[in-house]
């Protein structure tokens, strides 16, 4: 997509998002949601080959909010940089998106297959960011290994914040702390 498209994308992804907020669900036709944010079905079909792909760009600002901030953070310890990074991704003026859409993201399965589908993009880009962090390459099993965990951990936030309503920043930092403590050395 060029620029001026991925800006209209996202600024229909962004409406999307709050319009299934306002109305509790995402069980609604591409009329109902063309009518209610403002863009013809042909614009609405050009930005999203599928209903559940109306929160990709969304999905995706924050996979590029969250790799930009462990690229550009200071030095500090990882457990930091990570939590500032969860918290600008999801936290702070996106809390409150955070916690009404993505209840209704796992209850519709077609947006939950996007989802993960972003879980593994954003797996797959945050390697590439945190290895300058971690002195090697992008590819390395330990770079791999630390961006799958910390996806984990992203993911295993939201659906226990999902499931309970508890604050996903303490959840996710509860994982990260798991996977750091060697939650699988007692397999070795």
């Amino acid at each position: 997509m060029g620029r001026v498209r991925d800006d209209a994308a996202m600024r229909a992804s962004e409406r999307c998002c709050e319009l299934y907020i306002s109305r509790g669900t995402t069980a609604l036709t591409v009329a109902e949601i063309t009518a209610a944010i403002g863009i013809s079905a042909r614009s609405f079909h050009r930005y999203f080959p599928t209903k559940a792909d109306t929160v990709q760009p969304v999905f995706d600002w924050t996979t590029d909010t969250f790799n930009a901030h462990v690229r550009t953070a200071g030095p500090g310890a990882p457990r930091a940089v990570l939590r500032d990074g969860f918290r600008a991704m999801l936290g702070g003026a996106h809390a409150a998106r955070t916690r009404a859409l993505f209840p209704l993201v796992f209850a519709d399965p077609g947006m939950w297959s996007v989802f993960l589908r972003a879980v593994h993009h954003g797996e797959i880009t945050l390697a590439e960011a945190l290895a300058p962090r971690l002195g090697l390459p992008a590819d390395a099993v330990l770079t791999r290994t630390a961006a799958a965990a910390v996806a984990s951990a992203t993911r295993l936030a939201l659906e226990e914040m999902a499931r309970t309503g508890r604050d996903p920043e303490p959840l996710f930092l509860a994982h990260i702390d798991a996977f750091a403590a060697g939650a699988l050395g007692d397999l070795r």
